[in-house]
């Protein structure tokens, strides 16, 4: 909603601007802007650097934007490169391009068909990633869906419904599976419903247990079911 007594903060060229707080920040150019940014929109098709925190309610990165704060916002859509030095608090983050986080994520939803690294912990009510990511900490989401189109990694992943699949035969996967090998590496996965395919892990545990192909495990604990893919490796299971 637009905030009549808010300027807009429109960039085209090379301009450094002041933070401070604005209806609509655009930038088509190439943009400095020293301070903290708050604003109702936020767009970025060129390069943008903000030395500080963004609050924003919607913004949309087609181009390059580095913000060395922490980000709170509604709704953040990522096509470009996006690079944060802080922790990102969002309710809906969409990635199709890149984005680093250099701290923690929490996130109603997020949705991944890009390239995701955080170094801290990325936690979801909903996480579905149809691509490559990265997380130094803990994953937990309620509902967890990876599909795995390279090399994926988490300390740990935790979760109430977790499903990992390879990706399938279409020509993104052709093309990059001659260079990547579509694993998940986790030190332990916790969850109610587990269902894995080419995952390498310590340990799993949770109610009902499925390992799909391609994993290796060293240990499951389970308290229901346990199946396994017959060209899994699972060095020792037990019921709990």
């Amino acid at each position: 909603m637009k905030q009549e007594n808010r300027p807009d903060l429109i960039i085209h060229g090379s301009v450094n601007a002041s933070g401070g707080v604005y209806n609509e920040v655009s930038v088509h150019g190439f943009g400095k802007i020293q301070g903290n940014v708050e604003c109702a929109d936020l767009y970025c098709a060129g390069h943008v650097t903000i030395s500080g925190d963004v609050q924003a309610t919607f913004a949309k990165v087609e181009g390059n934007a580095s913000i060395s704060g922490k980000v709170g916002m509604e709704t953040m859509e990522i096509y470009g490169q996006a690079d944060v030095n802080g922790d990102v608090d969002v309710s809906k983050l969409r990635v199709d391009g890149s984005a680093k986080v250099h701290g923690s994520l929490a996130s109603e939803e997020v949705k991944l068909r890009g390239f995701l690294k955080v170094t801290g912990d990325c936690e979801a009510e909903e996480f579905k990633a149809d691509g490559v990511f990265s997380i130094g900490g803990l994953l937990n989401a309620g509902h967890i869906e990876i599909l795995l189109h390279g090399n994926c990694g988490a300390r740990e992943i935790g979760g109430e419904r977790i499903e990992v699949r390879k990706s399938g035969s279409g020509k993104l996967n052709k093309l990059l599976k001659h260079i990547f090998n579509n694993t998940l590496s986790v030190d332990s996965i916790e969850g109610d419903e587990i269902y894995l395919e080419y995952t390498r892990a310590k340990v799993v545990r949770g109610n009902s247990v499925e390992i799909g192909p391609g994993c290796e495990i060293d240990l499951v604990e389970y308290t229901g079911d346990f199946r396994k893919d017959i060209s899994s490796q699972v060095k020792e299971h037990k019921q709990c």
